[in-house]
């Protein structure tokens, strides 16, 4: 049986998370977790609770496709990720725009007040959807 992908949106204070069915059909997004000492262990107890496969992780490049600040932190969380999930692989994926199309849905369906606790996970969802639709990914 095929296993499901999970997809980080890191973020300086949240890190927005969904997850796939085992098939790569759909994507639900989860709660945001925290970026905190905590969220490494989170994280870790996704995996195994979803039966996870890969890790899909945005990496936020600049508009000119180079890495910056962001992506540099961004890496050096995985580095340290990878300590807690040593057996699962962690694929990078460009996560730039994944913000705005998030922002620009929830413009569109749901209230302002709510907005805000959604739109990282939203995130994750878009990036985990373009990760299963590149070819020979699922």
């Amino acid at each position: 049986m095929k296993k499901r992908k999970i997809a980080l949106d890191i973020g300086d204070k949240r890190i927005g998370v969904a997850v796939s069915d085992p098939f790569g059909i759909s994507i639900t997004p989860l709660e945001p977790i925290q970026n905190t000492k905590e969220a490494f262990e989170k994280i870790k107890s996704l995996v195994e609770e979803y039966d996870v496969d890969t890790v899909v992780v945005g990496l936020p490049l600049t508009l000119k496709g180079e890495e910056g600040e962001q992506a540099k932190k961004v890496r050096k969380f995985v580095n340290k990720l990878q300590e807690y999930i040593p057996n699962i692989p962690i694929q990078f994926i460009d996560e730039r725009f994944t913000t705005s199309l998030a922002n620009q849905h929830l413009k569109q369906t749901t209230k302002k007040s709510k907005r805000k606790q959604k739109v990282d996970s939203l995130s994750a969802v878009y990036i985990l959807k373009t990760y299963l639709e590149r070819p020979n990914t699922v």
